[in-house]
């Protein structure tokens, strides 16, 4: 396993522990889990965005900047809304974000095992935080 696919997977480690240790967390940290879950997604969120931003001035670079910024004000936005409505603003922007990586990718075959990592990885993320939802909102 390469060293990103490593660190990709690794990455769900606090979302599973903000779902698994609920009770557990908001008597350590005195943060309820939710929060936790919401603040580390929307972070991610803005990571991942971080990596369609390009330092070319081309056409591509440009559209790819564009979408890194809109990306990355939606996660924040979303700390600003109710638990319920920011889970599902996140859990939406994150296939839009692989949406867009899949659309602009100018060397898809050449990418194809990074993009299915992050196809896996996007499938995960929504799965819990519909789990999130079950669990927290309903």
């Amino acid at each position: 396993m390469q060293t990103q696919e490593t660190l990709g997977y690794l990455g769900l480690t606090p979302f599973v522990l903000a779902l698994v240790f609920d009770k557990f967390s908001s008597a350590l940290f005195n943060v309820p889990a939710e929060q936790v879950f919401i603040f580390y997604s929307a972070i991610i969120l803005s990571f991942i965005a971080g990596t369609l931003w390009r330092k070319h001035n081309d056409k591509l670079s440009i559209k790819l900047q564009l979408c890194s910024n809109l990306f990355s004000l939606l996660a924040f936005f979303a700390l600003l809304l109710p638990n319920y409505a920011a889970l599902v603003v996140l859990a939406i922007v994150y296939p839009a974000i692989l949406l867009c990586e899949y659309y602009f990718e100018p060397a898809k075959t050449k990418n194809k095992p990074y993009l299915r990592m992050r196809l896996n990885l996007t499938t995960l993320v929504v799965v819990m935080h519909i789990v999130a939802v079950v669990l927290w909102c309903t």
